[in-house]
């Protein structure tokens, strides 16, 4: 079960944040598009296409920004591009992405917990995986040798 539109609106409500046209309809987009890669021009888009008011670019980004820090959301980055948004409920996984076509393929967390700790116990460092991705090439890219 994914979380609804009406969960984020009242998360929102619960923050101190007036619910408006635009807000209802930025939580409709995000709660619409559980299990996919988000971004705040993607939703800002998505938004005004569900909504007859104006959306400005500055309400996608301060209703993200309140829906993370109320634990709602989390971002991540997915290579070079643009900060991408998840439910936090979604948020268990990692990507690999393609340099090339720029697949982009999701990794469990619990996949990765021997590479975290390997880097812990070989550096001393402690990764915060919050924000991870890894690049390089898909099967489909990578160059094939002649034999």
């Amino acid at each position: 079960m994914h979380l609804s539109p009406d969960a984020l609106v009242n998360t929102l409500r619960a923050e101190g944040l007036r619910i408006t046209k635009p807000r209802r309809a930025i939580c409709e987009v995000i709660a619409d598009g559980h299990g996919n890669h988000l971004t705040a021009s993607g939703i800002l888009q998505a938004a005004r296409e569900r909504s007859d008011a104006k959306i400005n670019q500055s309400t996608v980004y301060r209703t993200l920004e309140v829906l993370e820090e109320a634990g709602m959301l989390t971002h991540g980055h997915l290579g070079h591009g643009p900060s991408v948004y998840h439910l936090s409920e979604e948020a268990g996984h990692h990507h690999v992405i393609c340099d090339s076509c720029g697949q982009t393929v999701s990794i469990a967390k619990s996949e990765l917990v021997d590479f975290f700790s390997e880097i812990t116990s070989r550096t001393g460092f402690i990764p915060d995986p919050t924000h991870f991705a890894l690049s390089g090439l898909c099967p489909r890219c990578v160059p094939t040798t002649a034999s």
